[in-house]
């Protein structure tokens, strides 16, 4: 009985593996849209204002160096869209090839409101891959990579109480990883619903006043919505 029932496991196995979800045979244009929160892991000036923010710190310092309290800052979280385009590869059952842009756009503000800002938006695009590796469950991998731009904005008011802002942008390289599933509420069974969860990882070189080359490391977690069609 014991090895009737691994016969049966196995065969099972064999039979997920190596069949063709029908969703993988249809070629797939994607728009979503959804959360995202960014982890910034280090960099000379990213980590010297994650501690500005930290202590409550105004982004700006008189010519004594002094900074005013401008309270407490939220984390950093934003909307993130994307699109993409797969393409069935026969001779991989499940796997589909393509490319994918994702742009997210994230900040936050303390407490004095509007005069005090942080923004970090970046972009990802490259060549990405889908695969579903089971017949009867719509659930799917992703893995994408390629170019990712960086751009931040720090809002401040200056000594006269003038709004200025600091720019910095930079250009480097991301990869992600996401899992979803995909549900198809529509009449047309091969246009879908997906929803999924991503994580990625960028490094980018930024030029930076008074430092030079400054590099970046950092990494965003997505929840999106995404509609096939």
């Amino acid at each position: 009985m014991k090895k009737l029932l691994i016969t049966v496991l196995l065969i099972v196995a064999y039979t997920e593996v190596h069949a063709q979800n029908p969703l993988s045979q249809h070629v797939q244009t994607e728009f979503g849209i959804g959360i995202t929160t960014p982890f910034l892991h280090s960099g000379t000036e990213l980590e010297r204002a994650a501690d500005l923010r930290s202590d409550g710190l105004s982004y700006f310092a008189n010519d004594q160096g002094n900074r005013e309290n401008v309270g407490d800052y939220g984390s950093l979280i934003g909307w993130s869209m994307a699109i993409a385009y797969y393409h069935p590869v026969k001779k991989i059952k499940g796997l589909m090839l393509g490319a994918a842009v994702r742009n997210s756009l994230t900040g936050s503000v303390p407490d004095v409101g509007s005069e005090e800002g942080y923004f970090f938006n970046f972009l990802s695009l490259g060549l990405a891959a889908k695969y579903y590796p089971f017949t009867n469950t719509n659930m799917f991998f992703k893995l994408d990579g390629g170019l990712s731009p960086v751009w931040t904005k720090n809002r401040f008011l200056n000594s006269q109480g003038q709004q200025e802002f600091f720019h910095q942008f930079g250009i480097g390289g991301n990869i992600t990883g996401a899992v979803g599933y995909s549900l198809t509420p529509f009449k047309n069974k091969t246009k879908t619903l997906d929803l999924q969860l991503l994580y990625q990882y960028n490094t980018t070189r930024v030029e930076v006043n008074g430092i030079g080359d400054d590099q970046w490391n950092y990494s965003a977690l997505t929840l999106m919505t995404v509609i096939n069609f």
